[in-house]
C-alpha cells in the first residue's frame, strides 16, 4: 500500500481493493474510511489523496467541474474497454494540484450567477411590465396564458410555492420555448433558481419584502424563520430546515435585479425618446454610450455597468463529495478562509507607473449639466443655464467620510452592478491614487518636532493662499482627517474600509467611492471632484464643503491638484467641523463669511450616514458587489423619499431665509453706519488677523539691529539726495530744465526721508537704545534677542487672544435657549477651549523671558537703561480687560502698518 500511494498515479491506483472487517460502532474509526460496504461485514476503500480523473464521479457522486481538460481522440478500432489502453493510453491528464479553497460551490454560483444576468432577467423584463400592467401594480389576480410553438423535449416540475398566508405546490410543464422563470413569472410568481427551480415566491411577498429591507437591516434568516413558524402554526411543513432560507434569499436578490433591470430598460426608452423630440443633445454622455454616465476616464479605464464581465472559473479540481441529489438545490454560497485581496491589493501598489500628466480627460462642452446629474438633484442641476443672476457658485456639494461602513477581508462574490449605481468605478479611483503619488512625493514619517521648533519656523503666505502657513499647520495638527497617513481602519481585517461621498445642498447623493486604505487618503475627494467635474458645463461654479477644505485648497495650490478646475471652485468648510479650526482659518473659509453659501450648512453627509447606519452590522459581512448593491437600493429609497418633500423643503427653506434676512437688515439698520464702510472694516479685519505671525528665534535681536542699521544707510542716502536736490535748486548756474526736475522731486524725496527717520526711531526704541548707541556693539547682546522674542511672543499672544474672543464672541451674546443653537454653541466652546492650554503656554513662555531679560540686568549684561517688562498674569490671561498687560507695550511697536485690536472700529 505504501509504495503505491508514492509512486505516480496510474489507472491501476484508482481500483478498489478490500478494506477491514467493519468496526464495532462503539469504536473509534481508524486508518482509511471505507467506500462500500459489502455483506457479512466486508468492504472496500480505495487509496487515500488520489487526483482526481477528468469525468469521473466515483461512489459518492463527486461530480467534475473542469472546463479546459478534455479527452484525447482515441484510435480507429479501438476497444474502449480494453485492457491495454486502460494501462498505457491513459485518456486524461491529471492535474497536478489540488487547491482545496476553490470549491465547486464556488465555480457552481458564478455560472449560476451568470445564467441569471445573460440569459433569464433579460427574457423576463417585458413579461413582468405586461403582468405589472395587467394586474394593475400587483392589486388584481391575473390568469396565465402559456402558449406552446415548439415540439421539443418536456421536462415536468414540482414546485412549492410561497405565499403571505398560505404555502401550496404546483406543477408546471416547461419545454424550450415556455421555460419555467418565464411561466412563472405570468403566474405571478419568481423562481429560486433559473432553470430547474424546486420553489417559487409570489412576487407581492417579495415586493414586500424589499421594501421592509429598506426600511431596517436586511435579515433574511430571521424573515424567513417567522414565515417558517408562521406556516408551521397553520399546518404547512417544509421538508428540510432551512431550505426556505437559502432559496427565499435566491429569489428576492433575483427578484430585486429585475426590478432594476425593468427600471433601467423604462429609463432608456425615455431617454431615447426625449431626445428624438426635443432634439437636445447637450446632455450627452461622456463615454457616448446610450446608458447613464458613471465614469469619467476614458472607455479604456473603466468598465460601463452595463457590460456584466463572464465570469471565467478556473480550473481547479475539488475532493469535496456530497450526494448526486444535492447537486440539484440551491447551494448556499461558501465563503472562502482566505481571500484573494491582500494579493490583489499588493498587485495594484506595485504595478508599475509613471503618470505625471492629468490621468482624466479634458471635460466635453456641454451646454448643461449631463443627464446623470439632473436625475441625482433637479435643483441643484436642471432649469435654465446659465443662471440669470450670479452671485455666487452654481451649485454647492458636500464631502465627507465614514470609517463605520467597513467589510470584512473576505472573497469577492459574482458582480451585481446597480444600473442606476453611484458609486465611482474602483479603476478610476485607482488612477486617481497612482496620479498623486506619481505628483506628489512619499510622505517619510515625520519627526516629532517640539513646539519651540514650530515656533521658530518662518511664518508666510503660500502661493496666492489668503492664510498663513502657521495657520494652515494647526489645522492640520488639530483633524484627524487631515493626517491621511493615519490609521482609522485595519487593513489587516478589513477590505474596505470606508466610504466617501459627495452630496449637493440638498442632501442628495451624486457620487459615493469606496475607500480601501487606512485613512482618509486625499485622492479619494479628488476623484469624486474631477467626476463631478466631468459632468458639467466649462463654466460651471461649484462651492465645496469639505472638513478639511483649508487642507485640501492647500494641496491643490501646492502640487496643481484640480488645476483646471481652480477657477471654478470655492473651497470652504462644513458648518459644524468650522469652529474646530484657527480663527484666521475661519475668517476665509466659514461658509457663513464666503459669498454664495448662504446658509449652506455642508452636514448632508453626516445626516446620510446617520440615515444608512443601521446598516453597518449586515453590511460588515457582505460581499464585494452585494455591498456595492444593497448601498445603491438604499440611496435610490433615500432618492424617491426626498424627491417628494423637496418642494416644502424649498417653502420651508425660503421663509428660512426670508426671516434671516429681516432680522439682519434690522440690525444693519439699527447700527447706523453705511454698508460701504462696514464692508471697508470687514477687509480690514481680514487683513489684520490674517497676517503671518512674528516667530521667535536665535538670531532675532542679531537681525533687528542688522535692519536698524540698514535703515540708518538707507536714511543717509535719502538725506544727501534732499541736499543734492537743495543745490541744485540754490544754484544759478544750473538749467532751468534741471531745477524743474529737482522741484518736482524734492517733495517726494523729504517725505521718504520723513517716514526713514521715523522707522529708525521705531526700530531704535524697541532695541532700547538711541541714535548715539553703538548699534554694532548690540548685535551679539543676548539681552537684545531676549527682547526682540518675547515682543514676538506676545504679539502671537495678542492675536491668539483677539480671535479667541471673536470666536466666543457669538457664544457670549447669545440670548436664545433653542436646541440647535445650544448644540452650535456648546461644540464651539469645546472646540475654542481645547486650544487654552496653547495659548497659557505662550503666556509663561513670554514670562520666562522676562525672567532672562531680568537677570541679565542684574548681572550687567543688558545695555545701560534697559528695562524689564512686567509679567503677564496667567489667572485672568482670557478675560481682555482694557487695562490688562496684553495691551501694555514698553518699546513701541516694530511696524508701522501694525494693526491693533484696540482702538479699531472693527474690533
Amino acid at each position: 500500500m505504501k509504495s503505491a500511494t508514492s509512486s505516480p498515479s496510474t489507472p491501476r491506483s484508482y481500483t478498489p481493493i478490500p478494506g477491514p472487517s467493519r468496526p464495532h460502532h462503539l469504536s473509534r474509526p481508524d486508518g482509511i474510511r471505507p467506500l462500500v460496504y459489502l455483506h457479512h461485514g466486508e468492504s472496500l476503500i480505495q487509496q487515500p489523496n488520489l487526483l482526481r480523473i477528468p469525468g469521473q464521479v466515483g461512489f459518492a457522486g463527486d461530480r467534475p467541474l473542469d472546463t479546459n481538460t478534455s479527452p484525447a481522440p482515441p484510435a480507429e478500432n479501438a476497444d474502449p474497454f480494453s485492457e491495454n489502453m486502460l494501462e498505457d493510453d491513459l485518456t486524461y491528464v491529471l492535474p497536478s494540484t489540488v487547491d482545496a479553497v476553490h470549491t465547486r460551490y464556488r465555480k457552481k454560483r458564478f455560472n449560476q450567477s451568470n445564467r441569471w444576468m445573460m440569459e433569464v432577467i433579460p427574457s423576463l423584463i417585458i413579461p413582468y411590465m405586461h403582468y405589472l400592467s395587467m394586474s394593475l401594480s400587483l392589486r388584481l389576480d391575473v390568469t396565465p396564458v402559456v402558449s406552446c410553438i415548439c415540439e421539443g423535449p418536456r421536462r415536468v416540475f414540482g414546485i412549492i410555492v410561497v405565499k403571505f398566508s398560505v404555502l401550496e405546490s404546483t406543477r408546471i410543464n416547461t419545454c424550450e420555448c415556455a421555460p419555467a422563470a418565464l411561466q412563472l413569472i405570468k403566474m405571478g410568481l419568481f423562481p429560486c433558481s433559473p432553470i430547474a427551480p424546486t420553489l417559487a415566491v409570489d412576487v407581492r411577498v417579495l415586493d414586500f419584502v424589499t421594501r421592509l429591507f429598506v426600511h431596517i437591516p436586511p435579515n433574511n434568516t430571521a424573515w424567513c424563520r417567522t414565515v417558517e413558524e408562521f406556516l408551521d402554526s397553520q399546518g404547512y411543513k417544509l421538508t428540510t430546515q432551512g431550505s426556505l432560507r437559502r432559496r427565499f434569499s435566491n429569489a428576492l436578490q433575483w427578484y430585486n435585479m429585475l426590478q432594476d433591470a425593468t427600471t433601467k430598460h423604462v429609463d432608456m426608452e425615455l431617454t431615447q425618446v426625449r431626445r428624438v423630440v426635443t432634439g437636445d443633445r447637450h446632455g450627452s454622455l461622456v463615454d457616448g454610450s446610450a446608458n447613464v454616465e458613471h465614469s469619467t476616464a476614458p472607455p479604456t479605464l473603466s468598465t460601463s455597468p452595463d457590460e456584466v464581465p463572464k465570469v471565467r472559473i478556473p480550473n481547479i479540481p475539488s475532493r469535496h463529495r456530497v450526494t448526486v441529489e444535492a447537486l440539484d438545490t440551491e447551494d448556499e454560497e461558501i465563503r472562502e478562509p482566505h481571500s484573494p485581496s491582500k494579493r490583489r491589493r499588493a498587485a495594484e501598489e506595485e504595478e508599475p507607473f509613471s503618470m505625471s500628466s492629468q490621468p482624466f480627460p479634458v471635460p466635453v462642452a456641454r451646454g448643461r449639466p449631463s443627464d446623470y446629474l439632473r436625475t441625482r438633484c433637479p435643483l441643484c442641476f436642471g432649469g435654465e443655464y446659465p443662471r440669470r443672476e450670479n452671485s455666487g457658485p452654481d451649485a454647492i456639494v458636500c464631502v465627507d467620510a465614514c470609517f463605520t461602513q467597513k467589510r470584512n477581508k473576505q472573497a469577492r462574490d459574482p458582480v451585481r452592478t446597480h444600473p442606476r449605481t453611484v458609486f465611482v468605478p474602483e479603476s478610476d479611483t485607482i488612477h486617481m491614487a497612482r496620479y498623486v503619488e506619481s505628483v506628489r512625493p512619499t510622505r517619510s514619517k515625520p519627526r516629532k518636532q517640539s513646539r519651540r521648533q514650530d515656533d521658530e519656523q518662518d511664518d508666510k503666505y503660500e502661493g496666492p493662499l489668503r492664510v498663513p502657513k502657521s495657520v494652515l499647520d494647526g489645522c492640520e495638527a488639530g483633524f484627524t482627517a487631515a493626517d491621511d497617513a493615519r490609521t482609522k481602519a485595519s487593513t489587516q481585517f478589513f477590505d474596505d474600509t470606508a466610504l466617501m461621498a459627495l452630496l449637493c445642498r440638498h442632501d442628495r447623493v451624486l457620487w459615493i467611492v469606496n475607500m480601501r486604505s487606512a485613512g482618509e487618503k486625499q485622492h479619494y475627494t479628488l476623484v469624486l471632484i474631477e467626476t463631478l467635474f466631468q459632468h458639467l458645463p466649462l463654466s460651471f461654479q461649484i462651492g465645496l464643503l469639505y472638513d478639511i477644505g483649508c487642507q485640501l485648497h492647500r494641496s491643490c495650490i501646492k502640487w496643481g491638484f484640480l488645476d483646471r478646475y481652480l477657477h471654478r471652485l470655492t473651497f470652504a468648510i462644513s458648518v459644524f467641523h468650522a469652529f474646530g479650526h484657527q480663527w484666521a482659518c475661519q475668517i476665509i473659509y466659514h461658509p457663513r463669511k464666503c459669498k454664495g453659501f448662504g446658509l449652506s450648512d455642508g452636514e448632508g453627509c453626516e445626516r446620510f450616514w446617520h440615515s444608512i447606519s443601521k446598516l453597518i452590522s449586515y453590511l460588515r459581512v457582505c460581499g464585494y458587489h452585494q455591498r456595492i448593491y444593497t448601498l445603491d437600493r438604499q440611496v435610490q429609497q433615500a432618492d424617491r423619499e426626498g424627491l417628494v418633500k423637496l418642494v416644502t423643503w424649498l417653502l420651508r427653506r425660503t421663509r428660512h431665509c426670508q426671516e434671516k434676512r429681516r432680522t439682519a437688515e434690522e440690525v444693519l439698520h439699527a447700527c447706523g453706519k453705511s454698508e460701504e464702510l462696514l464692508r471697508n472694516e470687514w477687509n480690514s479685519q481680514v487683513e489684520a488677523q490674517t497676517k503671518p505671525l512674528p516667530r521667535r528665534s536665535k538670531n532675532q535681536g542679531k537681525n533687528a539691529v542688522d535692519e536698524a542699521i540698514r535703515q540708518r544707510k538707507a536714511r543717509d542716502i535719502l538725506k544727501q539726495r534732499v541736499t543734492d536736490s537743495e543745490n541744485i535748486i540754490l544754484d544759478p548756474d544750473v538749467d532751468f530744465v534741471d531745477i524743474g526736475r529737482a522741484e518736482m522731486q524734492i517733495a517726494d524725496l523729504r517725505t521718504q526721508l520723513e517716514h526713514a527717520e521715523a522707522a529708525i526711531r521705531s526700530k531704535e526704541r524697541a532695541l532700547g537704545v538711541d541714535e548715539r548707541a553703538e548699534l554694532r556693539r548690540l548685535a551679539g547682546n543676548p539681552f537684545i534677542a531676549a527682547r526682540m522674542n518675547a515682543r514676538a511672543l506676545k504679539m502671537r499672544l495678542r492675536e491668539k487672544l483677539g480671535a479667541r474672543k471673536f470666536e466666543m464672541d457669538r457664544v457670549e451674546r447669545s440670548f436664545r435657549k433653542q436646541v440647535n443653537e445650544q448644540k452650535v454653541h456648546s461644540h464651539t466652546e469645546a472646540s475654542v477651549r481645547r486650544r487654552d492650554p496653547s495659548i497659557q503656554q505662550l503666556a509663561r513662555d513670554y514670562n520666562k523671558l522676562c525672567d532672562v531679560m531680568q537677570s541679565l540686568i542684574d548681572s550687567r549684561k543688558a545695555p545701560h537703561g534697559a528695562i524689564c517688562p512686567p509679567h503677564i498674569e496667567t489667572k485672568g490671561l482670557f478675560a481682555l480687560d482694557v487695562d490688562d498687560e496684553i495691551w501694555q507695550d514698553l518699546y513701541p511697536t516694530l511696524q508701522l502698518d501694525k494693526i491693533t485690536i484696540l482702538g479699531t472700529p472693527w474690533a
